[in-house]
């Protein structure tokens, strides 16, 4: 409620909120059916008429299908709560307008008028405020003058109360840099991956009774998920496709048509790093010649990580033009540059060079062959659904509809686990869990394009499943539990060891693992190679400290290297402290202001209407 309210209340766009209530709001053709001046709710003694409700819900209706790109019948908004929060933003308002009662406030008719004449939407083709545009637009929103200046000056009385309110919030920038001292600190560290041939005695091969204790001590790992047998019907735009002949001519004229798709240019695999000036390129280009600096130590003084040096294959399209023209003319591998780029002086390292392509069209004629044929597929699926959905109508069964059209018959057993085939379409997946025992649905349009009527046969409950149909599955997940606990335990001898003052390195060549470097990571970032977790434990120990991660059977040992905290005063981070700070001030003004009218509303108590609310909303398509 907080971001909308806070949206309603700003003084820059009192009247443009007001006028978005009207401009173009022709209605949904709907009207209380109550009379006017029926009250949906109260806050002490200021009335929320009905007719009030209306315009707000159709405003918020027209919003969400302007965002959605179709109409949002109610009950489905209903589902969203979109009823309750406009309702609950009117009784906010009403909140503030019974406080302005009590204060005695309210705004002079100077600033109403300017606000009217202020409104482009009011403006006439010469410019300037056009009396007749102001009337008819008034008209299609079915407001008087009266009514909309009365709008305007409650609002902005609003305005002026929520503005006094939210004066008052004020937060430190010692809160933005507490944030960001937790969020930006940046660590390095270094790890070994850990396996199980590292053990000298593994786990040992379990007997019965301690495997069936373990399918017992496990038994959700165990349990057959909720099954449903289902039949379907189908028609498939692949099986129809297989049996359509395609012309050479088309298939002649469809490749032509994509000449780009079967015509690779040449290309570039290219690295790159960018300098302020032309000076800096230059003595970095005169370093790496010298052999002072390669180019990827180049990229990591600069702070640069490998995905952001990375430019990928680019073709001469992609570059900048002296960029292109210095890139492409060079014969093989190696660097270029400097070169200016929209992004400054540049340094390109070329990987890779790929020479242009193309694909003949007797080899790119298969390909075209299949499309060309399922397009066509798709086009007569749309033509075979009325006579099935006839035969549906007139309660056909599955195995009568198959045998009467082109439809197969087919059977899957669909759980929450299921993949492959039908098991990977939503929109199968969803009526199949909706379907009633032994009833044929209605058409189901499928993702690839196809059509299919389902029925389910039977649904089988979740059950366990009995240990001896297991027993090799557990077998395995007792035995990689085991040897992770073992290995857990190696790991944290070795720990000590490292805290010790054993270096990663020898310990590394001693177990015969290479030593992995991460970092500088941040608390968010994640490192996939490693279990999960590994970098909260990482930003949870002491600097130098020695962390073992255990996940999934996934044992890391690591030790951090570095710790970097972050830097509020350090140019590239000040407007990010500035960012934060403003955004805990605004978010500190609406908790401020919604407390405010929090209190407003149990002081002067509020009222609902509901069976009004309900007749309202009944009349809504």
């Amino acid at each position: 409620m907080l971001k909308t309210f806070r949206a309603s209340r700003s003084n820059v766009v009192v009247w443009a909120i007001l006028v978005l209530l009207i401009i173009g709001l022709a209605g949904f053709g709907i009207s209380t059916g109550a009379g006017g001046g029926q009250t949906v709710a109260e806050v002490g003694d200021t009335r929320i008429e009905a007719d009030a409700y209306t315009r707000a819900l159709d405003q918020e209706l027209r919003a969400i299908t302007g965002q959605i790109g179709r109409a949002l019948p109610m009950s489905e908004a209903r589902q969203f709560g979109v009823d309750r929060m406009v309702l609950a933003r009117l009784i906010s308002d009403a909140a503030l307008d019974h406080e302005a009662g009590v204060l005695g406030l309210s705004t002079g008719d100077a600033t109403v008028e300017a606000m009217v004449l202020a409104t482009p939407a009011f403006g006439g083709a010469a410019g300037g405020f056009d009396r007749q545009a102001y009337a008819f637009a008034l008209e299609r929103a079915g407001l008087t003058p009266t009514q909309f200046e009365t709008m305007l000056r409650a609002e902005a009385t609003r305005e002026m109360i929520a503005g006094s309110v939210q004066a008052a919030a004020a937060m430190p920038d010692t809160a933005a840099n507490a944030i960001l001292n937790f969020a930006g600190e940046a660590r390095s560290f270094e790890w070994l991956a850990l396996d199980a041939d590292l053990l000298e005695t593994p786990a040992a091969a379990p007997d019965a009774a301690t495997l069936a204790a373990f399918h017992a001590a496990n038994s959700a790992r165990y349990t057959r998920p909720e099954t449903r047998v289902v039949s379907y019907a189908l028609l498939a735009p692949e099986a129809l496709a297989a049996s359509i002949e395609i012309s050479e001519d088309d298939l002649r004229a469809a490749y032509a048509a994509a000449a780009d798709r079967f015509a690779t240019p040449a290309r570039r695999i290219l690295d790159r790093i960018g300098f302020g000036t032309p000076e800096e390129a230059a003595a970095a280009l005169a370093r790496i010649e010298a052999g002072e600096i390669d180019f990827d130590a180049l990229a990591v003084e600069r702070g640069l990580s490998p995905d952001e040096i990375d430019q990928g294959a680019l073709d001469r399209g992609d570059l900048a033009p002296e960029a292109a023209e210095a890139v492409f003319a060079a014969a093989g591998p190696g660097l270029v540059g400097p070169v200016p780029t929209p992004l400054g002086p540049s340094l390109y390292r070329i990987n890779a060079v790929l020479a242009a392509t193309t694909t003949p069209f007797e080899v790119a004629a298969g390909e075209l062959r299949a499309e060309r044929a399922l397009e066509a597929a798709q086009a007569l699926i749309a033509d075979a659904a009325a006579p099935v959905e006839d035969l549906l109508a007139g309660g056909a069964r599955l195995e009568e509809i198959a045998a009467e059209t082109d439809f197969a018959l087919g059977e899957i057993r669909l759980d929450a686990t299921s993949t492959g085939g039908l098991a990977d379409d939503p929109a199968f997946r969803e009526a199949a869990e909706a379907a009633p025992v032994d009833q044929e649905t209605d058409l189901v349009e499928l993702a690839s394009g196809g059509l299919v009527a389902l029925r389910v046969n039977a649904v089988e409950p979740a059950a366990p499943i009995p240990f001896a149909e297991v027993r090799e599955r557990v077998t395995t997940d007792w035995t990689a539990e085991e040897n992770a606990r073992l290995l857990e335990a190696f790991a944290e001898t070795r720990a000590a060891e490292l805290a010790g003052g054993l270096a990663m390195a020898d310990l590394a060549a001693r177990l015969g693992r290479p030593v992995r470097t991460a970092g500088p990571l941040v608390r968010s970032d994640v490192l996939a190679e490693a279990p999960t977790g590994l970098i909260a434990a990482i930003f949870a120990a002491e600097p130098d400290g020695v962390v073992v991660q255990s996940t999934d059977g996934r044992v890391a040992l690591a030790q951090v290297t570095e710790v970097r905290p972050f830097d509020p005063a350090s140019p590239e981070t000040a407007p990010l402290v500035t960012g934060i700070a403003d955004e805990l001030r605004a978010q500190a003004a609406e908790d401020l202001l919604a407390l405010y009218i929090q209190a407003v509303q149990t002081r002067a108590g509020v009222t609902v209407n509901q069976a009004l609310i309900d007749q309202v909303l009944a009349q809504y398509p």
